[in-house]
């Protein structure tokens, strides 16, 4: 790690910090997405990440840098005048807020923005992670909730209350299963915050892709649709399809698109954060296995290997204890890595392999 350094970022500049490295404000108002940047504590950018930190008036920054890290100075706001404008329609209507939008587009971001810009008038924002190709509040293969009581840099600083597990990084295996679950986050979520913001996968230029989130709109029943796009042709086919009030927002120019490689390491570094530190939790015959594409099935075809591949371990209502990793079945046994101690009442097992050291090495047969 670099020794600190500072620097004066002009009012209405931006800062774009690529971690990992560490950032306080010295002096003035410096903010991320709306949330404030503290003078008396560091705020921790991680390695896989690049955040906004923009002047709100000239400002003192303090930044301590890790090995491989970065920073650009750009002379505007990287959030577009439009957000703002969404989020004046959101803190009037309040309700629930579906965002769509293509992969790296900026969903998370807009949604972290939506959250932090609520929070000014109400004290609680619920927030549904639907995104299982890049999950920021749960492990990555898993949908999860969060109600969010103060401003984040990021969802992935939002702490995860029910997690249910999908199995697999895209929801084109099991679309019907990520519309059913979501669609439970959702009703449970309601009842805990005025304003619901339902973050989704970026899976859209096909027609099943479309025809899921048509599926995913008539069940969770949004007040608001917002459809965020790089280009119009991506977004219009579904916003015309919309029967709720939408609002078609751009993408920040900012915005980075990154490489499958660089979506994979962010992946990665989610299973690790997930399951660093497991241990091996012997699956009691009393807990149910089965395949994360088929609910029924208890009975497994001989010769597949299991070892590696990504499981999640439920409790009675089948909400997510933990995820873990497959490291041995035999003779009926099921050995799993994971960071719970709690018995599972339902073993799953996903469609990933992970190494033991949590890269993602293959999937299971339906890739």
């Amino acid at each position: 790690m670099t020794k600190p350094v500072t620097l004066d970022l002009e009012q209405g500049h931006t800062l774009l910090l690529k971690g990992p490295a560490w950032i306080r404000a010295k002096r003035g108002d410096a903010q991320c997405f709306g949330a404030p940047i503290q003078s008396d504590d560091w705020t921790m950018i991680e390695e896989s990440r690049q955040e906004p930190i923009y002047a709100a008036d000239n400002t003192l920054l303090e930044i301590r840098r890790g090995s491989g890290s970065s920073w650009s100075v750009a002379g505007e706001s990287t959030v577009p005048v439009a957000w703002n404008e969404a989020a004046q329609v959101l803190q009037r209507q309040r309700g629930v807020c579906v965002i769509i939008g293509e992969v790296d587009s900026g969903k998370s971001s807009l949604c972290t923005f939506l959250a932090n810009k609520c929070l000014e008038d109400t004290g609680k924002v619920g927030v549904v992670d639907a995104d299982v190709g890049q999950a920021d509040i749960g492990p990555p293969t898993t949908i999860s909730s969060s109600v969010v009581q103060a401003p984040i840099i990021g969802l992935h600083k939002a702490e995860a209350e029910i997690s249910f597990f999908i199995g697999d990084t895209s929801p084109s295996f099991v679309p019907d299963k990520v519309v059913t679950l979501a669609t439970r986050l959702k009703k449970r979520i309601t009842s805990s915050a005025d304003v619901v913001l339902v973050n989704t996968d970026g899976w859209l230029a096909e027609f099943n892709a479309i025809r899921h989130k048509q599926l995913l709109l008539e069940e969770i029943q949004p007040d608001l649709v917002i459809g965020l796009s790089r280009s119009d042709d991506i977004i219009d086919p579904l916003l015309d399809r919309v029967k709720f009030a939408a609002l078609k927002m751009p993408s920040s120019s900012f915005a980075s698109i990154r490489s499958k490689e660089e979506r994979k390491k962010a992946r990665e570094a989610g299973y690790r954060r997930f399951l660093q530190g497991s241990h091996k939790l012997v699956i009691s015959q009393e807990t149910r296995v089965r395949m994360f594409d088929q609910l029924e099935q208890t009975i497994f075809p001989q010769n597949r290997h299991f070892r590696g591949l990504v499981a999640g371990l439920l409790n009675q209502n089948e909400e997510l204890l933990a995820i873990g990793r497959i490291n041995q079945v035999e003779n009926g046994k099921v050995i799993v890595e994971t960071k719970t101690n709690e018995m599972p009442t339902v073993l799953e097992i996903g469609n990933i392999a992970l190494s033991s050291r949590y890269d993602e090495v293959g999937s299971g047969t339906l890739h």
